[in-house]
């Protein structure tokens, strides 16, 4: 029998088949020969372990940025809401303020009517007190028919005094000290209103009322322009 070198015996004989015989191996000849098989589960092991945490990371970093951009985007959706919203208020204000100045020049116009018809009312007055005087009755007539025109239009006027005042009030804060003055005003021409003893227009009362008026709307444009009331 001829015998190779190798863990596999072979028996030769004078005639053939040969017969290949493998020899018992050990645990240790068990692991050396699987160390490739074993290297190999530990490198896909290991690569796995090193991909699932590459994952997980870039799955967190793209979930933070995602967060972020969600703030960021309900941020800038927030700050163009309350953009908008100011907006509207300033639009409003801007009207408001139209409103203050149409309704004022009439209730200016009203007061200087009111304070002409008041005097000629009176003119007319006085002049129908003398009517014993006069001996024309077409005269007399005239002087009726004046005076009725004069109280007429006097009632009238003081009623567009007491809608544009009432307008005028409405457009502004109950107890608004900065107004104060300028009601204060109002009322005093609504007390002299319809004096009989008024036989001359009052300016200075109109120059007052106007000052104030001024000064309230310079007031009111400032915050509007600079929306000092954020």
């Amino acid at each position: 029998m001829a015998k190779i070198d190798s863990d596999v015996l072979i028996k030769a004989e004078s005639v053939m088949p040969i017969e290949l015989v493998q020899s018992t191996k050990n645990l240790l000849d068990v692991v050396i020969s699987n160390i490739p098989f074993m290297v190999t589960i530990c490198v896909v092991i290991c690569a796995a372990t090193v991909t699932y945490r590459s994952n997980r990371k870039s799955v967190e970093a793209q979930n933070k940025l995602s967060q972020k951009a969600l703030e960021k985007q309900t941020e800038l959706a927030n700050e163009a809401k309350d953009a908008e919203h100011q907006n509207k208020i300033s639009e409003f204000r801007h009207h408001w303020l139209q409103e203050v100045r149409g309704t004022a020049s009439e209730l200016i116009k009203v007061i200087h009517a009111c304070q002409y018809f008041t005097m000629v009312r009176n003119f007319s007055d006085d002049r129908v007190k003398q009517i014993e005087k006069i001996t024309s009755d077409l005269e007399v007539k005239s002087l009726h028919d004046e005076l009725k025109v004069s109280y007429e239009t006097l009632m009238q006027k003081r009623a567009d005094f007491y809608k544009y005042n009432a307008k005028l009030r409405l457009l502004f804060k109950n107890g608004d000290s900065q107004t104060k003055k300028l009601f204060e005003y109002l009322d005093g021409v609504l007390a002299d209103m319809g004096a009989l003893d008024k036989r001359e227009l009052d300016n200075k009362v109109i120059e007052s009322i106007t000052v104030e008026l001024q000064k309230i709307l310079k007031d009111e444009w400032e915050t509007t322009k600079k929306r000092s009331w954020l």
